[in-house]
């Protein structure tokens, strides 16, 4: 059985003395070490070997790297590392943010994480915002979600668990949306643009990569937990995923990497209906290929290695 380690990466940057110094990430030469590492341990492969291959043995098992949410570290500081190493990477850009011009929740929100220290301060603001939307909306306790939702995770407290999760999907999305950007606007900056010009990739500089050997393929369009959407709004959001892989990727295979690891089987009929060959998720572990696991491949995060 043909076996690899598909490998996941987000944030690579200086950081240590950056202005994000708390941005959850690997540092540049860190992430050289990860290359030589993998290099030595288990070789490099590419997008054909997960989807042309005859699936026969393959020893030792490479290494596949993958790069999420359109990130202009990519561009900055991973590209020139593989293109001098001949390697390709599987780069899966959000398409909202650079058509749009805006930054997600998901990056609000792991800019406003990076900028206090002590957490308890965000969640003290989230309560307060909460009881304040309480009169409007049919909202919980914030107590009651706080020991619901503040269950830690391989890599984060139960306090950065919960500022995630209140604000990705447990409330109504105008409220957390409002949330989001006012913590935003506090903690970060009140010049959204910009921010966005400076955090993720443009279009030319897809081109650029694509062209010298990159894979481009789809996030999302607007990086939405997508087994909680109605199927109308999940619909919308394929449609225009796929529109915007045919414009950054003209002929190339369509695959899926999705936002926050999550499907359902539903998901994964609707993203094989719109034309997709496969899909990317976060669960841990080799990937023994075959090809009834295509759309469900597993990903090592990029601290699984030294």
């Amino acid at each position: 059985m043909t076996s690899c380690k598909i490998v996941m990466y987000h944030y690579v940057r200086p950081i240590k003395n950056s202005k994000y110094p708390g941005i959850k990430g690997l540092e540049i030469i860190n992430f050289k070490k990860q290359i030589m590492f993998f290099r030595e341990k288990f070789g490099f492969q590419d997008l054909n070997f997960l989807f042309n291959t005859s699936f026969l043995e393959h020893n030792p098992t490479p290494a596949i790297l993958t790069f999420d949410d359109g990130l202009k570290d990519h561009f900055r500081y991973v590209y020139p590392i593989l293109k001098d190493e001949n390697i390709q990477g599987l780069f899966f850009p959000p398409a909202k943010p650079i058509l749009e011009n805006i930054v997600l929740d998901v990056h609000k929100i792991h800019f406003i994480l990076s900028m206090e220290s002590d957490k308890s301060k965000i969640v003290q603001d989230i309560f307060e915002n909460i009881l304040s939307y309480q009169k409007d909306y049919d909202l919980e306790d914030p107590e009651n979600l706080w020991h619901k939702l503040a269950i830690s995770s391989r890599f984060d407290t139960g306090e950065v668990i919960f500022i995630k999760r209140i604000l990705q999907r447990e409330l109504p999305i105008k409220v957390r949306t409002d949330i989001t950007n006012e913590l935003f606007k506090k903690y970060v900056t009140t010049n959204e643009s910009e921010f966005s010009k400076e955090l993720y990739l443009s279009l030319d500089e897809i081109d650029e990569m694509r062209e010298n050997g990159m894979y481009f393929g789809s996030h999302g369009y607007s990086h939405q937990w997508l087994s909680y959407m109605s199927e109308e709004n999940l619909n919308t959001e394929l449609e225009k995923s796929v529109k915007f892989c045919e414009r950054i990727s003209p002929n190339a295979e369509k695959i899926m990497c999705y936002p926050y690891g999550d499907y359902n089987e539903f998901v994964l009929n609707k993203i094989k209906n719109f034309g997709f060959i496969g899909g990317l998720t976060t669960k841990t572990g080799d990937v023994e290929l075959n090809d009834k696991n295509l759309f469900i491949l597993n990903r090592y995060d990029t601290n699984d290695f030294p």
